[in-house]
């Protein structure tokens, strides 16, 4: 047998389509076996360039399984050998992981390329993909992988407007693509990559004004309200907060209106008028109050009692009320799931500026110290946070044992 390596064209050709990169694929079929074994898959990307490379010619069978899953393509249709010795393990493994599918999702899942037509299902599957995504975006924060594979997602929907659907799933299919191509959206923001994030989020709100999904469009004015903030344009922000607020979707959902109201108060803070944020933070308490468990997108997991008093803690830090912010903040961190790395080292950095704040070094340096053992600490927003903490401290506290220990341990992180 030849053991010649041939590069694997049609799957350079394919990624390239999707504008996947080797580690942006790795990611998605990680979570496509995840999703049915329980367990995240630990492809590299290392791997990804093998298959790219004819190193492997044919992938392991989970593997091979979750890339058929991800593509809507049997792997030969991707280039890979496929040996006719398996032509039929490869038919039963296949039925074995969608019946599995079955099992999570309470919906089947089958190929798209077996039936002619696009429905329900189709829109399931990309819903369940995206899901899996946001659930990796809280835990390791604003990741490039996560944003190309969130992209690759908005493709393959938009891609599916080209075959016979109704118009509702049309409708539908925009709005998942609106969700996959907002959370590459929020991935730029959490990576302070703001020019990248300002295309993405006029794309999505393009896409959800197509779907007619309200909901789609609060979701986008919340992104514009952070990346208006992000930019220092912050009367812009608290227009965008405003905007979502006023949409259908937190008109109907006390939910929504909270956080609407939590991203307005620190709109408000920034420029100011602390007597209206804590006009808004109050609204935002009352509305969460009110809210009832209802059927929600996945993405809006992260907001609950305790997201809303960090949010309460940050807004109260912007207004000079450094000892109640620090109360708040605390509470915030019981709160968080413990699978939230992002958030988790995201406002225990804002808790480290309010205790410095308030001339506490040696707590501050504490609480500093256990944002860089988290596994987001290096993502956008949480590293500009401890830049300022680093300026600060140095401002503050300068030839004290707690700058020195701050200063040895970031300079032995960074030699």
């Amino acid at each position: 047998m030849s053991t010649e390596r041939i590069r694997n064209e049609l799957l350079v050709e394919w990624m390239s389509e999707q504008g996947l990169s080797a580690a942006g694929l790795a990611t998605a079929l990680n979570a496509e076996i995840g999703a049915v074994t329980g367990r995240v898959g630990r492809l590299t990307e290392g791997t990804i360039r093998k298959w790219r490379s004819g190193a492997i010619r044919w992938p392991q069978d989970l593997q091979r399984i979750a890339l058929t899953r991800f593509s809507g393509r049997p792997a030969t249709d991707l280039g890979f050998a496929h040996p006719s010795a398996r032509l039929e393990e490869d038919a039963v493994l296949r039925r074995s992981f969608f019946t599995a599918s079955v099992g999570a999702t309470a919906a089947a899942v089958p190929l798209i390329a077996a039936r002619p037509a696009v429905g329900t299902s189709d829109v399931l599957r990309l819903k369940e993909q995206v899901a899996r995504l946001t659930v990796l975006d809280d835990q390791r924060g604003g990741q490039h992988a996560i944003e190309t594979a969130s992209l690759a997602g908005a493709q393959r929907a938009l891609e599916l407007q080209q075959k016979h659907a109704t118009d509702r799933i049309r409708r539908r299919l925009y709005a998942v693509a609106a969700d996959y191509v907002g959370l590459a959206a929020w991935c730029s923001i959490d990576a302070c990559a703001p020019e990248r994030a300002a295309r993405h989020l006029d794309r999505a709100m393009t896409l959800a004004g197509l779907a007619q999904d309200s909901v789609a469009q609060f979701r986008i004015w919340h992104f514009m309200s952070m990346l208006s903030a992000q930019r220092g344009e912050h009367a812009q922000a608290l227009a965008a907060a405003q905007a979502s607020r006023a949409t259908g979707a937190a008109r109907r959902d006390h939910l929504l209106a909270s956080l609407a109201h939590a991203r307005t108060a620190l709109a408000h803070a920034r420029l100011d008028d602390h007597q209206a944020a804590r006009r808004s933070t109050g609204y935002a308490e009352t509305a969460l109050a009110k809210a009832h468990d209802l059927p929600r997108p996945d993405w809006l997991a992260f907001y609950t009692e305790g997201e809303l008093d960090g949010l309460t803690g940050v807004t109260l830090a912007q207004t000079g009320h450094h000892q109640e912010a620090e109360a708040r903040l605390h509470k915030c961190l019981a709160a968080l799931r413990p699978d939230q790395h992002r958030n988790r080292a995201l406002y225990n950095a804002y808790l480290a500026l309010e205790q410095l704040a308030q001339g506490d070094a040696d707590a501050a340096v504490d609480t500093a110290l256990k944002v860089t053992d988290l596994p987001a600490a290096a993502t956008g927003r949480t590293g500009q946070l401890l830049t300022t903490f680093t300026t600060t401290l140095a401002a503050t506290a300068r030839g004290s044992e707690a700058a020195r220990t701050w200063a040895d341990h970031t300079h032995t992180t960074t030699a």
